[in-house]
């Protein structure tokens, strides 16, 4: 996706997603909206990335399954411990993958997602009010209390 510059005062979402379609879609959809992304495919490779860029990421959007030893509740334990001020959204489409499993704090959405959440709670985590996207308006009510 797009470089990261450091003049570039857009929040960086750091998306995490192993099946290409998915993360591309993820991807779009918020460079699309005036975010900036960096994608990775697995939770490691996260953790390099947070190594490295850890003060740019506002957001980590990750599955819940994620391939190699590490996890996306792991992930988002690590980062809850770590980076305590970057926001993490876990997604799954497994019925077997609960909200309740998550002990830090994190945010869960059930797959299929719809744009209009993720873009909402995006919004929020990055600090960003809802009326400053610069891409095409989104219809859905926006989550609160997440």
């Amino acid at each position: 996706m797009s470089a990261v510059t450091p003049s570039d005062a857009r929040p960086v979402i750091l998306v995490v997603e192993d099946e290409p379609d998915e993360r591309f879609l993820a991807a779009e959809l918020l460079e699309e909206t005036g975010f900036r992304v960096i994608e990775a495919e697995t939770a490691e490779r996260a953790l390099a990335i947070l190594n490295d860029r850890g003060d740019e990421v506002s957001v980590v959007f990750s599955d819940v399954r994620t391939p190699g030893p590490i996890g996306g509740f792991e992930l988002a334990r690590i980062i809850g411990v770590t980076w305590p001020r970057v926001r993490v959204l876990l997604t799954s489409g497994d019925a077997g993958d609960q909200p309740s499993d998550l002990r830090v704090s994190a945010t869960f959405i059930p797959k299929p997602w719809r744009a209009a959440d993720i873009l909402a709670w995006v919004e929020e985590a990055a600090g960003r009010p809802d009326d400053a996207a610069s891409g095409p308006d989104v219809i859905g009510s926006p989550l609160r209390g997440t």
